[in-house]
């Protein structure tokens, strides 16, 4: 109900009906005002005197003193009813109780008649000698149906009034559908809205920024794939030129730079691509599980890890490349910074509900010297690193937690890093399954 309320709130086509309804109220009111005080008037001044003339006209023909016969032929004549008050006469010619007591008269312009409206009745009221006559005239009744009919027209002129609104801004919906769907990175989508307004222009205007800034992200990408080659190609060469080198320890200091370079390159490429909301992400079937075992073997076979991973095995659609890398950042974080005498390192896997939503946890726990609470919310920004020496022996150049965010995002989760100094640090990573 409150979503409703909400929407019906903000929503265009309501706050134009809700315009609409109190423009036409406010109308009603000025209209009925002005007839009703139109009206009025022009009773006063040109409809009243003649009615006065028409009482004079009955009074003298019912006589004085009143002739009962007389009264009884004009009012079945004229439709009027007459009623005669004085001593011993207390005649109705309808022959029902009246009660002028309920009637608020008024004189006008200093004429000895007076005239009172009671109900949809009006009556015309005047003395004579001994007696008083009161003179009904039959109003308009009112009539049910006809409110009915009047609430039933005006349920319709809105019903229609919505209809119609909403037809001319349907299309902001087809627009507002069309920028989401280019905002999740479909920038091949495009707006089909034939018209010649400003709906069609806008719609238009869309097609033409998607079309410019998928060809800007088709060039960066391009010139990210050129950046690459360009600087891969040297660096291959170096290596196999390092190779020749005699002395063991400049070999050995040279490829670990070399290697050092390389790394660098290829995160920071990965992380401009990721560093969008457009990244391409090739989703296959992945076991976790098998994943982790897989890398550990191949890249950490001697370093004291232990694993708990979840018992299930379950495939997650994942961008497997770059899990794999993801994955490998965070265990040579936990390598580097963790001191064996503490325990292990530990890296575990498990499922989890959150917020309505199943997700594949993968958490990598150290035993190392932690971190300070000041530098947990920059931790993963671009080239940040508490050690502002960035020695090779302390870490790399701050580009590794940074990746493994973007590649958590990239997968629509989340990376968490809690951390105690002194005691060590755990990063956890929540993937939708």
């Amino acid at each position: 109900m409150k979503k409703l309320i909400d929407k019906l709130r903000f929503s265009l086509v309501s706050r134009l009906i809700l315009l609409f309804l109190i423009t036409a109220f406010a109308l009603m009111v000025v209209l009925r005002v002005g007839t009703l005080a139109g009206m009025k008037k022009q009773f006063e001044h040109n409809i009243l005197p003649h009615i006065f003339e028409y009482q004079r006209y009955i009074e003298k023909e019912i006589g004085s003193p009143p002739d009962l016969s007389r009264a009884k032929a004009i009012a079945r004549r004229t439709g009027a009813t007459i009623h005669i008050r004085g001593d011993r006469i207390n005649w109705s010619s309808d022959n029902k109780s009246f009660d002028p007591s309920q009637i608020e008269f008024r004189q006008h312009h200093n004429q000895r008649l007076k005239h009172g409206v009671f109900g949809n009745d009006h009556y015309l009221y005047s003395e004579r000698k001994h007696y008083q006559i009161y003179i009904g005239i039959a109003g308009r009744p009112e009539s049910r149906g006809q409110g009915w009919l009047f609430l039933l027209l005006l349920v319709g002129i809105v019903y229609l009034c919505y209809r119609s609104i909403r037809s001319l801004f349907r299309p902001i919906e087809t627009i507002r559908e069309g920028v989401q769907k280019m905002g999740q990175g479909e920038l091949d989508f495009r707006i089909d809205l034939k018209r010649k307004d400003e709906l069609g222009e806008l719609a238009t205007t869309v097609n033409t920024m998607a079309s410019d800034i998928e060809g800007m992200l088709n060039s960066k990408r391009e010139m990210l794939l050129a950046i690459s080659h360009e600087l891969r190609s040297p660096l291959t060469r170096s290596r196999v030129s390092v190779e020749l080198i005699d002395d063991d320890m400049v070999r050995e200091n040279l490829s670990r730079d070399m290697k050092e370079m390389e790394q660098l390159i290829t995160e920071l490429l990965e992380s401009e691509r990721l560093n969008q909301r457009h990244a391409i992400l090739n989703r296959t079937p992945v076991v976790v599980n098998d994943l982790i075992e897989t890398l550990l073997e191949e890249n950490f076979p001697g370093e004291d890890i232990e694993i708990e991973l979840n018992a299930e095995q379950v495939a997650v659609a994942l961008d497997e490349p770059r899990i794999r890398l993801l994955v490998k950042n965070l265990l040579s974080n936990a390598v580097r910074h963790h001191r064996s005498d503490r325990g292990k390192i530990t890296v575990s896997t498990s499922s989890q509900i959150i917020a309505g939503e199943s997700m594949a946890l993968i958490a990598v726990t150290d035993n190392g010297v932690g971190i300070e609470p000041e530098y947990l919310p920059h931790i993963t920004e671009p080239f940040y690193r508490p050690d502002p020496s960035r020695q090779r022996k302390t870490g790399g150049y701050g580009l590794g937690l940074y990746l493994c965010r973007m590649i958590t995002e990239a997968h629509g989760g989340k990376l968490g890093i809690d951390s105690t100094v002194g005691v060590g640090t755990r990063v956890q990573v929540s993937l939708k399954v």
